[in-house]
């Protein structure tokens, strides 16, 4: 492929992601609430000013406008840039990464689903049904529809799809009803059940040991990190975050990812 085809992707689907940042800030502002992600538009929380069109260009409007409302000079947090720009680069990588082809809109649409429930956790270590639940359906709707469409498999088989979300439910439900035994106490919740199942949905039943693996790796590796900072034992770590990145990492090199694994147990 030549080198300003990726570039020229990139650009375009930046553009695309930092708008879809937008409105993701959105989603993750309002489901845990109970709230409608379409309607009334973009207020400021502190004074209730409709946010204008000018005023809610991805990124550029919080530069412009100094992080502050226009109206009542309130703070706009950082969490509103961050997001739109971590969406915009993560769909620029991702697009480039999956290629002009039918597995492109999907994996994007994984993609954001990830990242709306990844910060929706991070602030109120929930992961609502609203994403979780449809997404599970779709993934197991796609990899059918696209087998018996076209002949091949989206990114898993109808088998493994239906494989991959019993055992990426199933495996965290033992994991969970076997800590639950042991400490008397949930050390997670059933979105991460929900998650793991949706992801298994998506990319098969291979995926999901893999999924775990990098979840639980980097999930200790900042856990190790907070205590050595000083942020206490009982400070509560979401994992749903890392499975997102795990499910993220397998949608982009699945092949490369197994191979490495057994590479390293010296298989």
């Amino acid at each position: 492929m030549p080198l300003a085809e990726p570039m020229q992707t990139a650009l375009l689907f930046g553009i695309l992601g930092l708008l879809i940042g937008s409105f993701l800030n959105v989603v993750i502002h309002r489901l845990p609430r109970g709230l409608s992600v379409v309607s009334p538009p973009s207020a400021c929380p502190a004074c209730g000013r409709r946010v204008r069109a000018l005023e809610n260009i991805p990124v550029l409007s919080f530069l412009l406008l100094g992080g502050r409302c226009r109206g009542c000079a309130g703070r706009i947090g950082w969490r509103y840039p961050v997001v739109e720009a971590l969406t915009g680069l993560l769909t620029a990588f991702s697009a480039v990464q999956l290629g002009w082809g039918p597995q492109l809109l999907p994996g994007l649409l994984l993609l954001w689903a990830l990242l709306a429930l990844t910060f929706i956790d991070l602030d109120t270590q929930l992961l609502p049904d609203a994403i979780t639940k449809p997404g599970m359906l779709l993934g197991v709707l796609l990899n059918t529809g696209v087998w018996y469409g076209m002949g091949q498999p989206l990114f898993a088989s109808p088998l493994s799809s239906l494989l991959g979300l019993l055992l990426g439910y199933g495996s965290l439900w033992l994991l969970a009803m076997a800590y639950l035994k042991l400490t008397g106490k949930h050390g997670m919740g059933f979105g991460d059940l929900k998650l793991l199942g949706m992801l298994g949905a998506w990319l098969g039943w291979s995926a999901v040991p893999m999924i775990l693996f990098i979840a639980a790796l980097t999930g200790g590796l900042v856990g190790i990190a907070l205590l050595a900072a000083g942020r206490g034992r009982h400070y509560a770590i979401p994992f749903g975050p890392y499975l997102a990145l795990g499910g993220w990492l397998m949608l982009l090199w699945p092949q490369q990812i197994i191979h490495g694994y057994f590479s390293l147990l010296g298989g």
